[in-house]
């Protein structure tokens, strides 16, 4: 009946692609769980038909509108394809929020492909048939669900968040999975385990690698939870920087005008809760074209979670010169990460094309992005100038270094021949002076 595409994700749910159109939605007829990925989608009434029973719905509310009845369906997302976002569009970070994550930002998690599609084969590599096994961060469970259907005998899932603890509980029991998912509520640093695991699993890096403290959280991890020979998944993770032109996002922050700050009233007030002197003493959330790369990146951190080695440094000065290779409008940094997940699966972010409507050729991480560092004063360059940084990361005083917080700076200088002609100092907490070990 039409040109639509129907795909199963994760947390059963069903992406409905049809007239320019993309909608998420629950995976079963409400009527009698019917599976709607093989139903019958109407292009003109944007409406789906179960093929169990001939139960129809409308797409974008949900509301049951032919055969037999049924409660209405939940849409989780509706939208415009290739509309979901634009390069250069700028968003608050997610990881400076993310004890505040509702059920939309879990869902765009469970929607975002190239980050499902690395971890699920990650893990189904890395367990073994009867592994105990630790997800650390569950979230909606669904890395636990993979891990159990991999064959592991039980798994501790831990999270902080008690109504999406709920969540993966009631999805993980529906599975048939009820009797070997454990669920631990709570901060890992404050958590004992009944016996050591096999495998600790974990998806909170931020787009920086190190802005969820997974470092200290990993360490913590390893040291008290994994069995000695035991893995770790991420097995490591590289951060990197490189200097851009991103004209478009630097002009949203200059504006203050990020998709999600609110009004300016609201953004204003959002800033001088953190003590910033203004937006660019923030770092944001954006798809950087690579094209807008000025210089060849460079590696900030790597970090080795297996092993027997100790606990990584998580507050640190590091010291980097690029060469400019184009001529652009130097306008700040992009970092990203790329994880080795297992022994032959790796999960890259750097990535730039968006296209929406060919999911196998998107490259971007929907709910990660990357990390934009602007610059207060954009600065001219050409080929052969070179931009010294020095990027930090360190502890504000009123946390202690097993919280989630950080301060990140990043200052520095653009220099032509023998001049130096511009410097730039931010920082993500610039009240803050110090450092905390």
């Amino acid at each position: 009946m039409s040109d639509a595409v129907l795909e199963e994700l994760p947390g059963d749910r069903v992406r409905v692609r049809v007239a320019g159109r993309e909608f998420v939605i629950d995976a079963a007829c409400t009527h009698r769980l019917g599976r709607l990925v093989h139903g019958q989608v109407n292009p003109r009434t944007l409406r789906i038909t179960c093929p169990l029973h001939g139960t129809g719905f409308d797409l974008t509310t949900g509301c049951p509108v032919a055969g037999a009845a049924a409660e209405p369906l939940t849409v989780h997302h509706a939208g415009v394809l290739g509309q979901l976002y634009a390069p250069q569009d700028v968003w608050l970070p997610a990881s400076e929020r993310l004890l505040d994550w509702d059920d939309g930002f879990h869902d765009l998690m469970l929607g975002d492909r190239l980050r499902m599609a690395a971890y699920r084969a990650a893990v189904t590599e890395a367990v073994r048939p009867g592994a105990t096994v630790l997800d650390l961060g569950t979230g909606t469970g669904i890395l636990a669900q993979w891990a159990l259907e991999a064959g592991a005998a039980r798994v501790y899932g831990i999270d902080l968040n008690e109504k999406i603890l709920q969540t993966a509980t009631r999805r993980l029991t529906e599975a048939g999975f009820g009797d070997r998912f454990h669920p631990l509520r709570g901060f890992s640093f404050d958590i004992e385990l009944p016996e050591r695991v096999d495998l600790i699993i974990s998806e909170i890096m931020g787009n920086l690698a190190d802005n969820e403290n997974c470092v200290a959280i990993l360490d913590d991890a390893r040291s008290r939870f994994l069995r000695p020979g035991g893995a770790m998944l991420p097995v490591a993770v590289e951060s990197y920087l490189v200097p851009v032109t991103a004209e478009a996002a630097h002009g949203a922050v200059r504006d203050g005008s990020p998709q999600d700050a609110g009004s300016p009233a609201e953004f204003a007030e959002l800033l001088k809760g953190r003590g910033a002197r203004d937006a660019f003493d923030l770092y944001y959330d954006a798809i950087i074209p690579v094209g807008g790369q000025l210089s060849a990146p460079r590696l900030l951190r790597r970090y080795a979670f297996e092993g027997t080695h100790g606990a990584h440094e998580t507050s640190y000065e590091v010291p980097l010169v690029y060469t400019v290779q184009r001529a652009g409008l130097f306008t700040g940094f992009k970092g990203y990460f790329v994880a080795t997940l297992s022994d032959t699966v790796a999960l890259d972010i750097s990535g730039d094309e968006v296209a929406a409507d060919d999911p196998q050729a998107r490259t971007t991480s929907d709910s990660w992005k990357h990390a934009y560092l602007p610059v207060r004063d954009a600065v001219p360059v050409r080929p052969g100038d070179r931009i010294a940084l020095t990027f930090s990361r360190r502890h504000p005083a009123d946390t202690g270094s097993g919280s989630f917080g950080q301060v990140y700076g990043w200052e520095g200088s653009v220099v032509s021949g023998d001049v130096t002609v511009a410097r730039f100092s931010h920082s993500t907490r610039p009240d803050q002076e110090g450092w905390t070990p």
